[in-house]
């Protein structure tokens, strides 16, 4: 299969590539409703058609131009102090954590993206950051480096993990669903186009890479178009009881292909 001249998705069968969409249909529906979280599902079911490190690129790239349907809905709702006081130290992060991506192994980092998520989910449910919210808005100046940097590199090097722990964050600052759904979509905008400059930088996105996104784009839009229709009908509570879940299954498939992987 070729698109404009360039061989794309070589080495698979018919009805791998079909998957493949499916997938990524199915996980840009969970983004149309969250205005995140497609990454997990993409890097871990992807990897099973494709190359881990191919998987991971190609989720970038895709991700980030479907991306874009989103950015209304962010400027309109989300806190944009909030989002330029974490992408200070997002971005070099990120850098540091794209050029760590290229020198580990696929398998170790889907465990520790895994952990990672799991972590912040129970975190999340069992309400372990909320004593802490009075000192986190009192100390942004600590609080703000310390949450940015970290999901930076995690951003950087596995390429998923950083929403969960970043949501921890800004739901002490946007606590109803609008804002805090706006806000992590212009958060996850910053990570997005940095991230994809850097992997550009250091060679990892090729003319298959985005031969391969453009195929794969018009279904990811498509679902992510009939999510975010499905999100305008959930309560708060009944939305973040999903997105916990939604985090969950994630994390779970990324250690258990991680385990797999390496052992």
């Amino acid at each position: 299969m070729s698109v404009f001249g360039v061989e794309v998705f070589a080495g698979l069968l018919a009805w791998h590539v079909v998957a493949l969409a499916i997938v990524y249909a199915a996980a840009f529906f969970v983004k149309g409703v969250f205005g995140y979280g497609a990454i997990p599902v993409l890097i871990v079911a992807g990897s099973f058609l494709v190359e881990p490190h191919h998987a991971v690129v190609l989720a970038a790239v895709t991700n980030l131009a479907t991306h874009v349907q989103y950015l209304p809905r962010g400027f309109r709702h989300g806190k944009t102090d909030l989002v330029l006081s974490l992408a200070v130290y997002l971005v070099p992060a990120i850098a540091i954590g794209v050029w760590v991506f290229a020198q580990l192994d696929g398998a170790s980092l889907s465990v520790l993206a895994g952990a990672i998520i799991l972590a912040s989910v129970i975190a999340d449910a069992r309400g372990t950051l909320d004593p802490l919210a009075p000192w986190v808005r009192q100390n942004t100046r600590i609080a703000a480096p310390v949450f940015g940097t970290f999901a930076g590199l995690v951003s950087g090097i596995v390429g998923s993990g950083a929403i969960a722990f970043i949501t921890l964050y800004v739901r002490i600052f946007a606590q109803d669903r609008h804002s805090f759904s706006a806000t992590i979509i212009l958060v996850t905008a910053v990570i997005l186009v940095w991230r994809t400059a850097a992997l550009t930088y250091a060679g990892e996105i090729t003319w298959v890479i985005a031969g391969e996104a453009l195929l794969l784009l018009p279904g990811g839009l498509l679902a992510g178009w009939i999510g975010a229709r499905v999100a305008s009908r959930l309560s708060d509570r009944l939305f973040f009881r999903f997105y916990r879940a939604v985090l969950v299954l994630g994390a779970a498939l990324m250690m258990l292909r991680g385990l797999f992987a390496g052992g």
